[in-house]
C-alpha cells in the first residue's frame, strides 16, 4: 500500500527588515572548538535582509563578544580586526563574516565557562530587527563551546 499526500505551497514574506547571525553555511548557530585546536580559523555569516527602499547607504551592524570566564582574548582566540564591530553593509551587500582563530592554551580549565557568544547588539537603522522576527530573536547570537 502506498499512501501519497501533498500540502500547498504557501510563501510568506517579510515587511520587517531583520539582521542575523550563524555559521558561514548559515545552518547552525553553536558550535564546539576542539581544546587542542591550534590556529584554526572560525568564520561566521552576518546577513542582512532588507528591501532596496531601506538600502541606500550603508548599514552598520554592531555586536559584542561575551567571553566566559575560562576564555581569554590573546590566549584562546582572537578576532582577525578586520571583521570587529561595527560591520558595515554598504548598498547591494548582504553577507558579512566575523573571523575568529581559536588557539591552543595549555592552562585550559574545563571545569570554567569556556563559551564565547557573539551578540548581535545594534543596528543603525533601528527598524532592523536583531535576529529572526518573533519573540524569542532567534539568530540573534551564535555560540562557541571551547571542550
Amino acid at each position: 500500500m502506498l499512501l501519497t499526500g501533498c500540502e500547498a505551497t504557501t510563501e510568506h514574506y517579510f515587511d520587517t527588515p531583520f539582521v542575523s547571525i550563524a555559521d558561514k553555511d548559515k545552518l547552525f548557530t553553536t558550535t564546539i572548538i576542539d581544546k587542542d585546536a591550534n590556529n584554526l580559523l572560525s568564520e561566521l555569516c552576518v546577513t542582512l535582509v532588507v528591501g532596496r527602499d531601506m538600502f541606500q547607504e550603508p548599514i552598520m551592524v554592531e555586536y559584542e563578544l561575551i567571553v566566559g570566564n575560562g576564555l581569554k582574548e590573546g590566549v584562546d582566540f582572537k578576532l582577525q580586526p578586520s571583521t570587529a564591530s561595527p560591520l558595515t553593509f554598504t548598498p547591494g551587500t548582504y553577507d558579512m563574516p566575523v573571523r575568529l582563530i581559536w588557539m591552543k592554551n595549555k592552562d585550559f580549565d574545563p571545569s570554567k565557562d569556556n563559551t564565547l557568544e557573539v551578540r548581535l547588539t545594534a543596528c543603525s537603522i533601528p527598524e532592523i530587527h536583531l535576529g529572526y522576527l518573533g519573540p524569542d530573536s532567534i539568530r540573534k547570537s551564535f555560540i562557541f563551546t571551547k571542550k
